[in-house]
């Protein structure tokens, strides 16, 4: 999972870069809001955290699906046909992944 926002001045996507699993507790790490630099225009504004959504980190999913085919290879090679269980790897960080973004995403700090 990646933390992204958009830059208010170019619309640019930037990502924050400590990853915490919620967004309540980068509430309590951060506050209501923080200093935003963009990559991009270089500009510093402040952000509201409910403008930091979670996006799935793709490199875990890929990871996922080279250890998944690795592991039916060498399982179908000992195993047989019961070795392409290990096909569903892939679809576990894929499905572990969706539900941390998920859950990071519905979850939203009351402005004042």
């Amino acid at each position: 999972m990646k933390l992204a926002y958009r830059c208010p001045s170019c619309k640019a996507t930037n990502y924050y870069t400590p990853v915490i699993a919620t967004r309540g507790d980068l509430h309590m790490k951060i506050g209501d809001s923080f200093n935003a630099n963009c990559t991009s225009c270089n500009s510093k504004e402040k952000v509201h955290i409910n403008k930091i959504t979670a996006v799935q980190d793709k490199r875990l999913i890929v990871i996922g699906a080279i250890i998944g085919l690795v592991s039916a290879i060498i399982l179908w090679s000992i195993f047989g046909a019961i070795g392409t269980v290990a096909v569903g790897i892939p679809i576990l960080f894929m499905s572990v992944e969706n539900s941390a973004t998920n859950t990071f995403n519905k979850y939203m700090i009351r402005r004042r």
